[in-house]
């Protein structure tokens, strides 16, 4: 592991502290980022880890760089910010019947 990095430092994609069981390296950015390490404690992955077939070892990547490079899709929904009009005087209720003011 890279002599930088520590258990506890900040996720290079959610900015969450990392723990014991979900901690690693990223080869790309010598960042830290949660990964799963045990398959018995529930845990986020913000990254990968797969075997290099030309090194024959483990490579580990964060979201942040997988993304950077196209070696991933964007998987967050897409939030839709809603915008309102100004508040004019009148009620929701005299809204809804279209009558300004809500006076009858």
């Amino acid at each position: 592991m890279n002599a930088g990095v520590a258990i506890g430092d900040r996720c290079q994609v959610c900015s969450d502290p990392t723990t014991e069981h979900c901690f690693a390296v990223c080869n790309r950015c010598a960042g830290a980022f949660h990964l799963a390490l045990r398959q018995d404690i529930p845990a986020k992955d913000c990254g990968q880890v797969w075997i290099s077939e030309e090194y024959m070892a483990l490579e580990f990547a964060c979201n942040a760089c997988l993304l950077r490079d196209g070696d991933i899709e964007d998987e967050r929904p897409v939030r839709v910010r809603r915008r309102y009009t100004k508040h004019t005087g009148a009620s929701a209720a005299a809204v809804v019947r279209g009558r300004p003011g809500g006076r009858r």
